[in-house]
């Protein structure tokens, strides 16, 4: 059993690495407990090639590859469940959030992360990854402090228009870049993570089924990399529950600046 340190709950195996890949390297590099909490195998995802994975067993290679990602990024800890990919609306909540309070209570986390109300493009797996992350913590006794992942709106469009300025992959799962990130930030502060840059990329790269020859991060550029998976950003979800000194995030994010 691990005590305080950061664990990470996402919808999909690849999430882990999106909204927390270089706060979790970071984490793990200044020998803090680490763990993710990874609620659906993503057995609907797309399949890059097909000499890595079928529709019919997708579900254990995406496993596999987060393992392998978590590896690269130093996580100690991870488990993956096993509800539905697409209808996490629709599983059982009340057996997710006891779950995700079982985790909690073992590991004593001194921060989480989830996804932010819009679920990042308002993927519905991950809003209702939030909404039931955000009811196990409400549930635990002196709670972890809860941090919402946010993108700015403008990141994905921008990103998109220097790789195609570079002549480079731009496709982000052939979803619209502008339906990427929020305007609502207020709250939010900024992690300069960028000595993980580099980690964090090759960490989304073990999800080889996810990211083919057209997607934008495939080819990402170390300089690319750099400026736009080099910076976490979060939301401090109030907690009437939450100790003060259970601020980890702000803590970093003070550390570094002042370094």
């Amino acid at each position: 059993m691990s005590s305080g340190g950061l664990v990470v709950v996402t919808a999909h195996p690849d999430d882990e690495v999106l909204i927390a890949g270089g706060t979790l390297a970071a984490c793990a590099a200044a020998g803090l407990p680490t763990a993710v909490v990874c609620l659906t195998q993503g057995e609907l995802g797309p399949i890059s090639d097909p000499a890595l994975a079928s529709r019919k067993n997708l579900a254990e290679v995406r496993v596999r590859e987060l393992k392998a990602a978590c590896a690269e990024l130093g996580v100690g800890w991870v488990r993956c469940y096993r509800r539905g990919d697409g209808s996490l609306r629709w599983s059982n909540g009340a057996a997710i959030v006891r779950q995700l309070e079982r985790v909690l209570r073992e590991r004593t986390p001194d921060a989480v992360i989830t996804f932010g109300e819009d679920g990042i493009y308002y993927h519905a797996d991950h809003i209702a990854a939030y909404e039931y992350t955000r009811r196990a913590v409400e549930r635990v006794v002196d709670p972890p402090a809860l941090y919402l992942a946010v993108w700015p709106s403008a990141l994905m469009s921008e990103l998109v228009q220097e790789l195609k300025r570079r002549r480079l992959p731009a496709d982000l799962w052939e979803q619209n870049p502008e339906s990427f990130g929020t305007d609502q930030l207020k709250g939010s502060f900024e992690l300069d993570l960028r000595a993980f840059a580099q980690r964090k990329l090759e960490a989304l790269r073990c999800h080889r089924t996810q990211f083919g020859a057209g997607h934008a991060l495939t080819e990402l550029p170390a300089d690319l990399a750099e400026r736009f998976l080099g910076f976490e950003r979060f939301v401090r979800l109030p907690s009437d529950g939450a100790s003060e000194d259970r601020r980890l995030l702000e803590t970093m994010a003070t550390e570094i600046a002042d370094a």
